[in-house]
């Protein structure tokens, strides 16, 4: 008895992913218009991440504080940002790339799931970012972490499908 529960166990344990449907991975690719910000950016350029005071070539794109639209592209190991006239490819193995490679200056990013959300992580100079993406029906949401000169900032982002 003891013997036929133990393969009754162990036949269960291995068939147990099989029989559970995994965990889809959410197609965020769309044009997101911006539909709300929580809290606002002030106006201005402020000092560091909390009033928009983050410096260098991707200050009014990937590092804005709420950017107005994203053009997000999909396939099953990158997702291409689109933030204005900056593009980065994020590569979905959590490894680092850099924009240009081996400048000390370069766009650092990296990118994973974890379960349905998304991760961005990205990086240039002493500006720090990171954005959790959800995506529920057309609405896409992003809290985005942004860390620069010592301020930082937590924003939730909703977006909503523009096609």
């Amino acid at each position: 008895m003891k013997q036929s529960s133990l393969l009754l166990l162990l036949a269960l344990v291995v068939a147990w992913p099989a029989v559970t449907p995994a965990q889809t991975r959410a197609n965020v690719s769309g044009t997101w218009k911006i539909a709300s910000v929580d809290p606002p950016v002030p106006a201005g350029r402020g000092r560091g991440a909390a009033g928009g005071g983050i410096g260098g070539p991707y200050a009014e794109t990937m590092l804005a504080p709420a950017p107005e639209t994203m053009v997000l592209t999909q396939n099953a190991t990158t997702v291409t940002v689109q933030i204005g006239s900056a593009t980065i490819v994020y590569t979905l193995d959590d490894k680092t790339t850099e924009l240009p490679p081996g400048d000390v200056m370069a766009f650092k990013s990296r990118a994973h799931w974890d379960g349905a959300t998304l991760h961005l992580h990205y990086k240039q100079g002493m500006n720090w970012g990171r954005d959790v993406l959800t995506l529920s029906g057309t609405t896409l949401t992003v809290v985005r972490d942004l860390e620069s000169g010592g301020q930082s900032t937590t924003r939730t982002l909703t977006y909503s499908k523009a096609s």
